[in-house]
């Protein structure tokens, strides 16, 4: 037996939390070695031994954790023979450790990874603490009805909830509900079928009408589905009207079951489901598929705070560690106490059982209130979760003492639709942006899906999948056409083909609504409308306007500009009237001439601000510090603004008129320019028959350049656009690719010719009726129009592009910091005018002072005379 090894694990975020509220009591203690068995019934050490060593590490390593040291000794049983686990008791005993956890779990067991799975047989035993009065026994196992209680020796510890309290959990909570009938589905492999006998004689009691069906299985497998019998099962559910399901499986038979219900359209706002299975919505259940449904679903969770995907039976494993753990901190406390010594705390820990208290992953974890040598968790908490929209929340919860409370209702107003509730559609659609795109992290990110695209029509769908509460597949092959007609045989290729053969369900593109296409698919309610657009080699250079010279700067800037002129002239105007050391205030002084004293008044200040935009020197510069601190920074203001506006001045004296814009089919008709379309557009039929101008004009140049320019690619005719002196007449399809990606193209012009766009469905789709219903809502809404500000109403990129290539008029952004900078100017300015008028007048204060006392002073020459006098006077 060697001590715990000390391998360094990042503990998990849920013992994070768990370790949190351990050591928030904890005090310095002293050290304690404590001796940890733990058996394991056959197939459960690799399920589970790996989550005990890394939590009593973590706990062990973690800062203020008591002085404790746990060595930990695994033994696993195969089971083979009768009273395994007791003859293991009994061998840890002899190796003087008295503390065990037991690990009895005889289903399928499952690696933390989930990746390892594996039969695992359950051991029985007669009596773990036979003779052994110091033995405590935390035992996880499910309860078997035949096994007894162990008799009075030792201290026994069951963690697992028992028959009784499965039972008592669905009674409480189809009383809460208040249903009085309901359908029970049970496979015998299930937890909860050890409670089915008792449910059913508590439903009995109570007047319920239950009809109880066993969910039929291949063979002796407890995961094997006998899915056409089921099926069978499912509809014998449905035709008895019974809206009320409460089903006793296991996560595996679960998700054969729901997916069964989905196909029958028994997932919907009509119906509402009891799950049984602990594990259910931890992660194992794949309600993904239905969770939009607008079913009702209701599950048991063991602790939504502290989980992640964790199975309940290995968050029971876990508690019985904490458990242990909890023990021996408490005999830590007594030994710290001087209550016992540290040699005897080690067979000690069963005298503080029923002392621990903590939240556990499985909740409140306690088991005071018990019988002295058996001890049974009393206090189970299990919380109530259901479906709302798309989540899943937790409205209430169970407990063996108070039974069933909800703490929220059900979101009512989350209906289903009777049509497409709980079916799941097969969608093809085509990459065109901007309707559906592929995102540009979705190979890096390795999404799947749906999330793999991005787009006006994928919004839509998500959000319409949400209210009509259906599922979907969506595939996105390269190179799918919309679909034309053979001629021959009358079959239809592309997304039209794949609609009229029902291979798919609906075809999610943008498509014009033509007559021709409503022979083989119905169209939905306009999603777009959509027309033509005359495509053309981007102008390169700008037409001159009469005042070109103001074009370096934008308005903005020439409005701040003049601003601060006028800003700067009063302040020095300002400062010469008030600054004692301005040309103002000397001239007030009588230290320079009265003419002098109005060199900086506002108009001259004026004339000097604005002579500093050319550069030519003022008459009169400011004598004050402040003054010369303004003009300094005005001066390198200017100096920057000149000099920006010089640089870019040439660019723009430069640009001239390259040719006429192309606006309309009336300017196409009266210009010199080739244009052409694709040949299979229907506007090429319509020019070519029509006898009004201009399309009378066009219609006769398209019949007589012919295959020159009428041609069956849209690249081929986006390229001759690109390189000659030519109009491509484009439909929608080339709009936004001209936007975002051929930035020497641009498109001129307003749309012509429209038309509508729709999705399409298969010929007779009883989808089409519902998809009108929320196309029009979305309308009324206004998100058809939030969507249309988000793909269609944006510029581009190459929109962006030509900005910053064509127009490289400064704006505000440009000089924002030398405004900021002529700001700090300013606050310099009148610190240092407030400096100036304060020395001066605590200045002039003084000099006033000491010429009083020199006129109060007697002259001494004149005191010389008058003594001199008197002198004389008296000799």
């Amino acid at each position: 037996m060697g001590p715990f090894a000390r391998e360094k694990r990042p503990p998990s975020r849920a013992l994070g939390l768990l370790l949190v509220l351990l050591l928030s009591q904890v005090e310095t203690v002293f050290s304690l070695n404590v001796d940890i068995g733990v058996m394991y019934a056959a197939g459960n050490k690799e399920a589970y031994g790996e989550g005990v060593r890394n939590l009593l590490r973590d706990v062990s390593e973690s800062p203020g954790f008591p002085d404790v040291t746990f060595f930990l000794v695994e033994l696993e049983s195969s089971c083979t023979e009768k009273d395994a686990l007791d003859n293991a008791a009994a061998w840890f005993k002899q190796k003087g450790i008295c503390n065990i956890l037991v690990v009895n779990n005889d289903r399928k067991v499952v690696s933390q990874d989930h990746s390892l799975e594996g039969e695992a047989t359950h051991c029985y035993y007669h009596d773990l603490t036979r003779n052994n009065s110091e033995l405590l026994t935390m035992v996880v196992q499910r309860p078997k009805l035949a096994h007894s209680l162990p008799p009075n020796s030792g201290i026994w510890v069951t963690s697992y909830p028992k028959p009784d309290d499965l039972s008592l959990m669905i009674v409480h909570t189809v009383e809460k509900y208040k249903w009085t009938s309901a359908f029970v589905l049970y496979d015998r492999f299930a937890d909860a079928y050890r409670s089915l006998e008792k449910f059913l004689n508590w439903a009995a009691d109570r007047d319920w009408l239950l009809r109880v069906k066993e969910i039929p299985l291949i063979g002796e497998g407890p995961d094997k589905v006998d899915k056409p019998a089921l099926t069978t099962l499912l509809r014998q559910v449905k035709t008895s009207r019974e809206t009320h399901v409460i089903l006793l499986s296991n996560s595996a038979i679960i998700n054969d079951v729901l997916d069964r219900a989905v196909y029958l359209l028994m997932v919907n706002y009509q119906y509402h489901w009891i799950i049984t299975s602990l594990n259910a919505p931890l992660g194992d259940l794949g309600f993904d598929n239905f969770r939009d449904t607008g079913v009702r679903v209701t599950f048991f969770h063991p602790n939504t705070e502290l989980g992640g995907n964790t199975r309940i039976f290995e968050r029971l494993v876990l508690d019985g560690a904490l458990s242990l753990v909890h023990s021996a901190m408490e005999a830590t406390r007594a030994v710290d106490r001087g209550e016992m010594t540290e040699g005897e705390a080690q067979c000690r820990l069963r005298d503080y059982i029923t002392e621990i208290e903590f939240v556990g992953y499985t909740g409140n974890v306690n088991y005071k209130n018990v019988s002295v040598s058996t001890h049974v968790r009393t206090n189970l908490v299990m919380e109530l979760v259901e479906n709302t929209g798309s989540d899943l929340v937790k409205v209430g919860k169970w407990s063996q003492v108070d039974g069933a409370n909800l703490t929220s209702q059900f979101n009512s107003s989350f209906f289903t639709n009777p049509v497409l509730g709980g079916k799941r559609l097969r969608i093809i659609s085509k990459k065109r942006d901007p309707w559906v795109r592929l995102k540009h992290h979705a190979d890096t990110e390795g999404l799947k899906g749906v999330e793999r695209y991005e787009g006006f029509l994928i919004d839509m769908l998500k959000v319409m999948a949400i209210r009509l509460n259906f599922t979907f597949d969506i595939d996105v092959p390269d190179n799918i056409t919309i679909g034309s007609q053979n001629e021959a045989d009358g079959s239809w290729d592309g997304m039209i083909g794949l609609l009229a053969r029902r291979e798919y369900d609906l075809a999610l593109d943008a498509v014009a609504t033509r007559s021709f296409r409503l022979k083989a698919v119905d169209f939905t309610e306009p999603i777009e409308m959509a027309g033509y657009y005359l495509i053309m080699k981007r102008p390169s250079r700008a037409a001159p306007g009469l005042l070109q010279f103001l074009n370096p700067f934008s308005y903005t800037v020439w409005a701040v500009m003049l601003c601060a002129n006028l800003g700067v002239a009063i302040l020095l105007a300002i400062n010469n009237c008030l600054n004692p050391y301005e040309w103002g205030g000397l001239a007030k002084r009588g230290e320079v001439e009265e003419e002098e004293g109005k060199s900086l008044n506002f108009w001259n200040s004026l004339w000097t601000v604005w002579g500093a935009y050319v550069a030519a020197g003022p008459e009169f510069l400011p004598r004050s510090f402040a003054g010369r601190v303004l003009a300094s920074l005005w001066f390198f203001v200017c100096l920057v603004a000149i000099s920006s506006y010089t640089a870019n001045l040439a660019a723009f004296l430069t640009k001239t008129n390259l040719d006429q814009q192309i606006s309309s089919l009336k300017d196409l008709a009266n210009s010199d320019y080739r244009f052409g379309a694709l040949e299979r557009n229907t506007i090429v039929k319509f020019l070519m028959n029509s006898t009004d101008e201009p399309y009378k004009t066009l219609g006769r140049r398209l019949k007589r350049w012919g295959g020159e320019v009428l041609l069956d690619s849209r690249d081929k005719l986006l390229k001759k656009a690109e390189d000659e002196r030519f109009v491509f007449i484009a439909d929608n399809e080339n709009e936004f690719r001209v936007k975002e990606e051929l930035c020497n193209l641009i498109v001129v012009g307003e749309r012509f010719f429209r038309s509508p766009t729709a999705l399409m469905f298969p010929r007779g789709s009883p989808y089409v009726t519902e998809f009108n219903r929320q196309i029009l809502l979305f309308r009324e809404e206004g998100f058809m129009d939030i969507l249309r500000d988000r793909y269609l109403n944006v510029p581009g990129l190459c929109s962006t592009k030509v900005v910053a290539q064509d127009d490289g008029q400064l704006q505000i952004e440009s000089f924002i910091g030398l405004f900021y900078l002529l700001l700090i100017g300013v606050a310099l300015f009148l610190i240092v005018g407030l400096v100036e008028i304060f020395f001066f007048g605590v200045k002039g204060e003084k000099g006033e002072k000491d010429d009083e006392k020199q006129d109060d002073a007697p002259d001494p020459r004149l005191k010389w005379a008058i003594n001199g006098q008197a002198n004389a006077v008296y000799l």
